[in-house]
């Protein structure tokens, strides 16, 4: 168990009290800011605050608690984080309405955490005398006067009244302060020969003088005539209870303690051994205890405990935590002789109405049944949005749960969150609680404040895959998201906003009339915009005006630039194309992932379009927003036993999609050849070069220059260095064709290039061959190989990032960035590449591009014929 606190001290109150925020906190989070070896798990919530000042000083109870403060809620008011500083000189004296990051920039000569920390030990006065140290073995009491708290308190009172408060108020005040500071007046001793005053009996007298005295702040009910007081918990259960165990010989006691008075019950077998008996004479034995602990309970003897029982089982309602029970009473902690366990835990397995399971009391039907009734509770709640703290009591109420305890009821409940003073439905997917914080939020929030608010590992552009692909959320901004519910105008990227500017405009518009109004509606660059406007979608007709680039009539299916036969990871069966994925842990968490355009228009799928695929454990929408994305396949993966490493396959025929997982083996267990066979979904010895090529689209007989060849055209670059290493080895095997002839010998004859005049006549001579080499060289080399010029100048919609060249369209997006030298720092430049990356494009510097040049010209697309 945990350690714990067996009592209140005298001076209650807990941290949460004193700073609130701590209350609705992540309680994992603040284990970690708040942990002291000296001090309990939780003591935040669960020690008293003078027993956590006395143990662990009330510097560290400042310092810990300030910077719990500085770390999760550096947004919150003085006046919101610290409700009564206003009652602390200290306070008085600050502007309340500054929030707990300003109050810290107020003083740059301190440290972070002692500047407010000053603020948290004003606040800490009241607790400083009377609290216990936990740490110690006797639990010492700090010394100090009693009464100084009390003083304390209404000192500040009285410095807290207003100017124009009545003057018979002030002198109540006043009184009750000369009171509080009053030392404790010490009795005379009775002079030789006086009659001492019969003290008067009550039923706690029969305690022995060696047990402590009832803590104030214990939940025991006071002797008092005081409605709803329960003179049955004022007897002592314990003694009531000491009498039977002592009719009991050691073996009774020892069988009762493991198998009637524990939660987990110690098996026959074991007990049986300890004994030297057998399982059915332990078991004989303990259906004899129950018989004897039943009848007495029922006796004049028992009578005592019978009422304690009653009186607990009304106080503690249909469920409990254990730890109420614990403080229920104070010789509750306290070990039964001769059993060796407490006395709540032999009254946790007796109450007549409560079961005992984990750290829970329950009724009858058990935890399961409790916890379901909960969710149905709350969720019926929570279907109209998120539900505030404060109504939380009144739902738990409802199936018997203790305001109390509702916080670690739902700790253990699971799938809810308590966020900003609300209860949220907390789901398994990243979806489902990002629909939860955009209904707390109540407008459209960004990528990184949503990821900021779900703090659980995901990806800034996983989440944004996600969303985008679900039809629930409504992409409001370049980087905003809203709930679709809400309505509003979707945000489809520059180029759709444009197309729907122009036709919104009759079908042409004047330029900086489509710039002012995206501009002023969307967090997007001029410079962005005039880009798209210069691009071959639009033309300018006459001056200073646009329209839609004439095109021929679309036809019903979408024709990407690359088919799927030149598309990476699609490989041909007998039937249909599959697609591979590499499982990673983003998918495992189930997060989206982009596939190629190629394999996006097999499933029938063009740019704007949506498509909902059913698998074996569910559906998954694939959907072409700025690039094909595919939804969530978790259930999926989980169906298959998928985990990072392994390779999964999938193929659609007929809006059903099917997937056939393949293990990850050792790469030290395989040769080369095999682990690109097992890339290409095949298994075996080696095929021929004609049966490799036809897996990746090639038809006929083909060498196997033909089929490296055409891995590398489709950037399938695993298997091109897998099968390179084996066919290295094998130079000169019968079989080979020599590079620059036909299959049959006959030399190939070379292809007309055609070269794009934009590079001669805008790209070019604009680059300056003295700084920009490598730009110039790419250039030439590109235009020689016939590739179409880029957009020279591009900025990236996600951050504004400047590209020097960029190829974009609807199955491409390559970009040419600054060399290093040319960005501020090296940590823009990661920052730079990481947004491109993030956006689904491939970008490097010229430099290494031209290192890579191979790669980059089977990328582009080739030069349009002129006409």
């Amino acid at each position: 168990m945990t350690f714990e606190s067996s009592g209140r001290s005298s001076a209650g109150g807990v941290l949460v009290d004193l700073l609130p925020a701590f209350r609705w906190g992540d309680p994992r989070r603040l284990a970690e800011l708040l942990a002291d070896p000296r001090l309990p798990a939780r003591w935040w919530t669960d020690t008293p605050l003078a027993d956590a000042v006395a143990t662990a000083t009330p510097d560290t109870v400042a310092r810990l608690s300030t910077h719990a403060l500085r770390v999760l809620w550096p947004h919150l008011t003085l006046r919101s984080a610290m409700p009564h500083l206003p009652f602390c000189p200290e306070g008085q004296e600050r502007d309340l309405n500054t929030t707990v990051e300003e109050a810290i920039a107020e003083v740059p000569t301190a440290g972070d955490d002692e500047r407010l920390a000053v603020l948290v030990h004003a606040q800490l006065r009241p607790f400083l005398v009377g609290g216990r140290n936990l740490a110690a073995p006797d639990g010492e009491v700090r010394p100090g006067t009693p009464g100084t708290g009390l003083a304390a308190l209404v000192e500040q009172l009285l410095r807290a009244l207003p100017q124009d408060t009545p003057s018979d108020l002030q002198q109540a005040v006043r009184a009750l302060l000369d009171w509080t500071s009053t030392p404790p007046v010490t009795p005379e001793p009775a002079q030789d020969g006086a009659a001492e005053a019969e003290p008067v009996r009550t039923d706690l007298d029969t305690v022995p003088a060696s047990e402590p005295p009832v803590a104030e702040n214990t939940a025991v009910l006071p002797e008092s005539t005081a409605p709803g007081a329960e003179p049955e918990l004022l007897k002592n259960p314990l003694q009531a209870l000491a009498a039977l165990v002592d009719s009991w010989n050691e073996r009774e006691r020892a069988i009762a303690g493991a198998r009637m008075f524990s939660s987990t019950r110690v098996p026959l077998d074991v007990l049986g051994e300890r004994f030297d008996v057998t399982k059915e004479r332990i078991r004989q034995v303990q259906l004899t205890a129950e018989r004897t602990l039943r009848s007495w309970l029922d006796s004049a003897a028992g009578a005592p405990m019978a009422d304690h029982l009653r009186a607990v089982t009304r106080l503690l309602g249909p469920v409990s935590s254990v730890r109420r029970l614990e403080d229920v009473h104070h010789r509750h902690p306290d070990a039964v002789p001769g059993l060796d366990v407490p006395l709540w835990q032999v009254i946790a397995c007796v109450l007549p109405e409560h079961r005992w399971q984990g750290r829970w009391l329950v009724p009858a039907d058990g935890l399961d049944a409790c916890q379901g009734r909960t969710r149905s509770a709350l969720a019926e709640r929570l279907a109209g949005g998120p539900l505030r703290w404060a109504e939380v009591p009144e739902v738990l109420a409802e199936v018997g749960v203790d305001g109390s305890d509702a916080e670690a009821w739902l700790e253990d409940l699971g799938g809810f969150r308590i966020v900003e003073d609300h209860l949220l439905l907390w789901g398994r997917n990243v979806n489902e609680r990002a629909e939860a914080i955009l209904a707390l939020a109540g407008e459209p929030l960004s990528s990184d404040e949503l990821n900021l608010r779900l703090a659980d590992g995901t990806s800034p552009s996983s989440l944004r895959n996600q969303l985008q692909s679900d039809p629930r959320f409504l992409r409001t901004d370049r980087d905003r998201y809203g709930l679709r519910r809400w309505g509003g105008t979707e945000y489809l990227g520059i180029r759709e906003m444009i197309v729907r500017e122009l036709e919104a405009a009759g079908g042409e518009a004047r330029s900086e009339d489509i710039v002012a109004a995206l501009c002023g509606r969307f967090d997007v660059s001029e410079k962005s915009i005039q880009v798209y406007l210069s691009g071959v979608a639009f033309e300018r007709h006459r001056r200073g005006w646009v329209r839609l680039a004439a095109t021929e009539s679309a036809s019903d299916d979408y024709q990407p630039q690359r088919d799927i036969s030149r598309t990476r990871r699609c490989f041909w069966t007998d039937k249909t194309w599959v697609y591979r994925i590499d499982i990673t842990r983003e998918h495992t968490r189930g997060s989206g992932f982009p596939v190629p355009a190629g394999f996006a228009a097999h499933l029938g799928l063009s740019p704007g379009g949506k498509v909902e695929l059913t698998h074996q454990a569910g559906t998954v929408t694939v959907s072409w927003a700025n690039q094909p994305l595919f939804g969530s396949l978790r259930p999926l993966l989980l169906q298959l036993e998928a985990v990072e490493g392994d390779h999964v396959f999938l193929a659609v025929r007929d809006g059903l999609l099917k997937a056939l997982r393949i293990a990850r083996e050792p790469e030290s267990a395989l040769q080369p050849a095999e682990r690109a066979l097992r890339l290409m979904g095949l298994s075996g010895q080696a095929p021929l070069p004609s049966d490799l090529g036809q897996r990746i689209g090639l038809k006929g007989a083909v060498t196997m220059e033909q089929v490296l060849a055409h891995l590398q055209i489709r950037g399938d670059k695993d298997i091109l260095g897998l099968l390179t290493s084996e066919t290295d080895t094998a130079a000169g095997a019968e079989g080979s064709t020599v590079a620059g002839t036909e299959p049959d010998g006959t030399p190939q004859q070379e292809a007309e290039v055609r070269t794009d005049p934009a590079w001669a006549q805008e790209i070019i001579p604009l680059l300056d061959p003295r700084t920009e080499t490598a730009h110039l060289e790419l250039a030439r080399a590109l235009a020689s190989h016939g590739k179409a010029a880029p957009v020279f100048g591009y900025e990236l919609e996600e951050g504004g990032w400047p590209a020097d060249f960029a190829w974009i369209g609807p199955d491409i997006k390559v970009a040419v960035l600054a060399d290093q030298h040319d960005v501020t720092t090296h940590e823009e430049a990661e920052r730079r590449e990481a947004a491109y990356r993030d956006a689904g494009w491939t970008a490097h510097s010229a430099g290494v591009w031209l290192e890579r040049l191979d790669e980059l010209t089977a990328a582009l697309p080739d030069a349009a014929p002129q006409t």
